[in-house]
């Protein structure tokens, strides 16, 4: 596809989503290499409006702070992996989108895994659930107890009694230590 069906291409992938003008200027602003790249990556991901203005967002963001280019970022093992790794369109683009949100913030990313390591650590009954905010800015976790026996409430109240200092340190690190 030469430069030109390129960015027409763009524009009516553009305006078939209703791309917001800025985020359709960050596209073509790329150059052509990335902008194919990417057009493809929509076309099979079937990538949707917000989801591309994040991912154009991102890679933006990621190729400054970063010194490399868009292309490089698209074709790095994180990004390809996260697509290849099978599944329907848009499980793979969360995938894809959760690894550039990685690769922008890495300490975040590390910080998470190192979190829900040490919540799988714990050893929970099934009926027990531990889960850390969609976004490690807040400071909450969510603990679900599902129970439909004596037994299982007796069960799911003594696993948390045995693993709340465990979760103390988990919501320390989250930044909500201080009210435990």
């Amino acid at each position: 596809m030469s430069a030109a069906e390129t960015e027409t291409a763009i524009r009516r992938w553009a305006a078939d989503k209703h791309l917001p003008d800025a985020a359709l200027a960050r596209w073509l602003a790329l150059d052509e290499p990335a902008r194919a790249a990417l057009l493809a990556m929509a076309r099979e991901l079937r990538l949707r409006t917000a989801q591309l203005a994040n991912t154009l967002e991102i890679l933006e963001e990621i190729a400054l702070r970063e010194n490399r280019s868009v292309m490089s970022i698209l074709e790095s093992e994180h990004v390809r992996g996260a697509i290849a790794a099978g599944g329907p369109a848009p499980a793979r683009a969360s995938r894809m989108l959760a690894a550039l949100h990685a690769m922008r913030f890495p300490r975040l990313s590390r910080i998470r895994g190192e979190l829900e390591a040490g919540i799988r650590a714990l050893g929970l009954p099934p009926n027990v659930r531990v889960r850390l905010p969609r976004e490690l800015s807040s400071d909450e976790l969510t603990l679900e107890l599902r129970v439909s026996t004596r037994g299982e409430l007796e069960e799911g109240l003594k696993a948390l009694d045995r693993i709340g200092p465990e979760l103390a340190c988990i919501l320390e690190r989250l930044g909500g230590g201080d009210e435990v």
